[in-house]
């Protein structure tokens, strides 16, 4: 398979996440969404997340073009680590949005959805940290 297929899978649902949740606000508050700044934030930390994790990933395959899978390996954790972190961050952002505009079954339908699209597989993030920081320590510098 390609390189990071999964992923750029993960990434495309977390904007769907995004797209789902700022439309329902959208569509719930109309012209008073400027009023909802907690509302606002919550799709500002979604959108972050999906914008910072994409760079990541992009960055990191450019570098394994560059150099090789191997030689990225600390690199490909990084990414990693925090593609995982995103899918966490958008995924509380989300529900807080949600529950706080939405009710009965269009909050359990929007739920569901956030769940569905905030899926990522298990990655033991402890040793991929670990591996990072033995990295940085016998280096003596940061990866990138």
């Amino acid at each position: 398979t390609a390189l990071f297929a999964k992923e750029k899978k993960v990434l495309r649902n977390l904007k769907k996440a995004g797209l789902m949740v700022s439309g329902a606000a959208v569509q719930k508050f109309m012209m008073k969404l400027s009023e909802e700044q907690e509302v606002l934030m919550n799709l500002a930390d979604m959108l972050i997340e999906v914008y910072v994790a994409e760079s990541v990933l992009l960055r990191v395959e450019k570098l394994i073009g560059m150099r090789g899978e191997k030689a990225c390996e600390i690199e490909k954790e990084m990414a990693l680590v925090y593609l995982h972190h995103a899918v966490e961050v958008a995924a509380s952002a989300g529900r807080t949005a949600i529950t706080s505009f939405a009710e009965g079954d269009e909050q359990r339908l929007m739920l569901m959805g956030l769940k569905r699209f905030t899926k990522v597989e298990p990655y033991n993030l402890k040793e991929a940290r670990r591996k990072v920081a033995n990295h940085v320590i016998a280096k003596g510098e940061y990866p990138f």
